[in-house]
């Protein structure tokens, strides 16, 4: 059993270590395409597929906001019981129908809308094996404050690192004291960058071929980067 479990253990704890380095190398490389995407013959070439997309920019622009809204909301609301819709899609999905500062505020209200669902779950019925084994291991869970109201400033880490369970920490979160209202401002807080930058990838999806699509996705591969980083250093 020993033999079986170690090399799987190694082999993710291999891909967190060197995670930061596969960001840091993806950016460099996405930077390089902004540069080329900028030449005249390659606009040329890409005019055609722009002008497909410009199409579906517009038939998207007839979408009633109100319903487009409700819709977002509810597909929060059901990936925080069936997490098989990515974030990135629910975020993009934003930035596609509805203007920058909206779609930011959308994105924001959805994903409280989530870790307020899987937090009242983990009050309700506790945090489940997950975060049972967390709390098994004492130095672990006297850092994290589990018996009290929660290491507040540990949450916001929690959001910051891009693998980390959104559901597993918000139940383990749910089993502490920590009030609902603080718990829903910390973990926004801590997605915030996350959540900002996936917004404007949405808001220029339509122009996929420019550096004002590439750059924000440059910025949130640097954040990742900088966050397995903190991550690894912790964790040493």
């Amino acid at each position: 059993m020993r033999k079986e479990i170690f090399p799987e253990v190694n082999k993710k704890s291999f891909i967190v270590k060197h995670s930061s380095k596969f960001c840091f190398a993806l950016a460099l490389i996405l930077i390089f395409t902004s540069y080329i995407v900028t030449l005249p013959a390659v606009q040329k070439s890409l005019a055609a597929i722009d002008a497909e997309f410009v199409n579906l920019e517009n038939f998207i622009a007839g979408f009633n906001h109100l319903i487009a809204f409700f819709i977002i909301m509810f597909l929060f609301l059901f990936k925080s019981f069936v997490p098989i819709i990515p974030f990135s899609v629910l975020f993009i999905s934003s930035g596609m129908v509805f203007p920058a500062p909206i779609a930011v505020l959308v994105n924001a209200l959805g994903f409280a809308l989530l870790v307020s669902t899987k937090f009242l779950w983990g009050r309700r019925f506790g945090g489940g094996k997950a975060v049972k084994v967390l709390k098994s291991y004492k130095p672990v869970s006297k850092f994290m404050d589990f018996e009290g109201t929660g290491n507040k400033w540990m949450l916001v880490l929690l959001r910051f690192i891009p693998f980390v369970p959104l559901g597993m920490v918000s139940r383990a979160y749910g089993t502490t004291e920590i009030k609902p209202l603080p718990y829903v401002c910390l973990s926004v807080l801590g997605f915030l960058p996350r959540l900002v930058l996936w917004s404007f990838v949405g808001i220029n999806i339509f122009d996929p071929f420019t550096p004002s699509f590439i750059v924000p996705i440059v910025i949130l591969l640097v954040v990742s980067g900088i966050a397995m980083l903190i991550y690894n250093a912790l964790s040493e």
